[in-house]
């Protein structure tokens, strides 16, 4: 039986989202009520920052909020922090310069602080305007009043959960991936999060430890427990579960790290309802074959 269904957002659950990425698509938020009803727990892991992990349980109903945000780097469990794992100050700053000198093809840069903080290259920057209004929106984080630049030189009492870098073009993106991986891998995991996007964390950290995490605290099995993802920074989760999803509009690496391709993540969850029924059923008639 799967007793535990973990789920990635961007790409995934937030796929076909409203005006907020919170407002989930009609058949996703119809699934999560049925997986309710199924009694199955639910995760969201997100190389967001937590609190939309957070905030989208409590939203759609769910009392017991067990979640990861930060590619693993935080992790929630009704009320207590359970992983903390930060990305030091000095590495980030390593990790910006040789971006800013090496490499024209960046766009954007961005450090994402453990407490839902934003910190933009520029106070004006268009991406900082955006999620003041979108922090609006959803109640979630703010966008802070100093720059990435302030935040380097000097200790501000913030601890950074993650830095995200977008490039111009895939093939840009794929050569500092493979260049910092090489530079920085015993300081920091890189992720590809997109065509365009690295998403930079604690090289102690990763969505699997999440996952190893709700194994060992809630005595789950890998057959007990399910993934549903869209990108490689997913891959790490399906080494821990049995039942992997993932969806056919995100990396094609990953669909063939799964078990199973779907459409949405509502998919995902209804094939998990089904496979309990159909595992009761199964014990039932042997039931009735002994009797």
């Amino acid at each position: 039986m799967i007793k535990w269904i973990v789920s990635d957002l961007d790409g995934t659950l937030f796929d076909g989202h409203g005006e907020t990425v919170l407002d989930l698509s009609a058949e996703n938020e119809a699934a999560l009520r049925e997986i309710q009803q199924a009694g199955i727990e639910f995760s969201a892991a997100s190389g967001r920052m937590i609190g939309y992990s957070i905030h989208l349980m409590k939203k759609y109903g769910f009392s017991k909020i067990r979640a990861a945000g930060f590619n693993g780097a935080v992790g929630y469990d009704q009320g207590k922090w359970v992983a903390v794992r930060a990305l030091k100050r000095e590495t980030l700053g390593q990790i910006i310069q040789l971006l800013r000198s090496e490499c024209p093809q960046l766009e954007t840069l961005q450090i994402q602080g453990m407490n839902s903080e934003r910190i933009f290259t520029s106070l004006d920057h268009p991406a900082a305007l955006r999620y003041r209004q979108e922090c609006a929106k959803t109640g979630i984080g703010q966008v802070m009043d100093f720059t990435v630049d302030q935040y380097l030189e000097r200790d501000r009492g913030l601890l950074a959960g993650k830095l995200s870098a977008q490039f111009n073009s895939p093939a840009a993106c794929q050569a500092v991936y493979h260049r910092l991986s090489h530079q920085f891998h015993d300081q920091c995991l890189i992720h590809r999060s997109g065509d365009r996007l690295l998403e930079i964390g604690n090289c102690l950290a990763h969505k699997g430890l999440f996952l190893a995490y709700l194994k060992e605290t809630y005595q789950l099995q890998p057959q007990e427990m399910a993934v549903i993802g869209d990108s490689l920074n997913d891959a790490e989760m399906f080494s821990e579960a049995q039942h992997t999803f993932a969806m056919k509009s995100g990396s094609e690496e990953l669909q063939r790290l799964a078990a199973h391709t779907v459409d949405s993540a509502a998919q995902a969850m209804r094939w998990c309802i089904a496979y309990n029924q159909n595992e009761q059923r199964e014990r039932e008639n042997l039931f009735s074959a002994k009797a």
